[in-house]
């Protein structure tokens, strides 16, 4: 968020600014798309993070951390750096890019207490405010639907839930957060 609001101010505070912002505005319009980093812009940047976690049935762990986020592989991509705040111990990474074959994000997570990478595909769905997702998988306890909603907030903070369903189970939470920009 800070680099979004980093990058939004250079860009506002650089000469040709409105014209290059009417050229991008013109460009996004002509192809009918933005890319994966235009719709994820708003999480771009440093961020405060209070993360509530499924930890038993019913029990909820709250977890905060400190996030950075920002582009990478020439921008077609977008990484995020989890810490544990307080500690500033390396959580760990989460790298997405956009199958354009396909329209999924794909998503490859780095877990360091686990020492392994996950990848999984989501197909988004991009709204206004934020995107959201529908999915399936399956853990320990059997397969599930999954989805998720991300959404964007006026003051530059996000917030997002994670919600699951196992057959013969109605919707329960399994992950909210809470991302607020840290100024620097």
């Amino acid at each position: 968020m800070i680099m979004t609001l980093l990058a939004a101010t250079a860009l506002a505070l650089a000469p040709n600014a409105p014209a290059r912002a009417e050229e991008q505005a013109f460009e996004q319009a002509e192809t009918g798309a933005l890319s994966l980093a235009d719709h994820l812009a708003p999480e771009l940047g440093r961020f405060a993070v209070a993360n509530w976690v499924m930890s038993g049935p019913g029990e909820m762990s709250e977890l905060h951390f400190t996030v950075e986020t920002g582009l990478v592989l020439g921008g077609q991509g977008v990484r995020t750096i989890w810490r544990e705040a307080g500690t500033g111990a390396f959580f760990g990474e989460l790298t997405r890019v956009l199958d354009a074959e396909t329209g999924e994000v794909v998503q490859h997570w780095f877990a360091a207490a686990r020492g392994e990478w996950a990848v999984t595909r989501q197909a988004l769905e991009f709204a206004p405010d934020g995107h959201g997702s529908e999915f399936s998988g399956e853990d320990g306890f059997g397969p599930f639907d999954a989805r998720t909603r991300t959404r964007h907030n006026a003051d530059g903070s996000y917030v997002w839930t994670i919600e699951r369903r196992y057959p013969g189970t109605n919707w329960f939470l399994v992950d909210r957060g809470e991302a607020v920009p840290i100024a620097n």
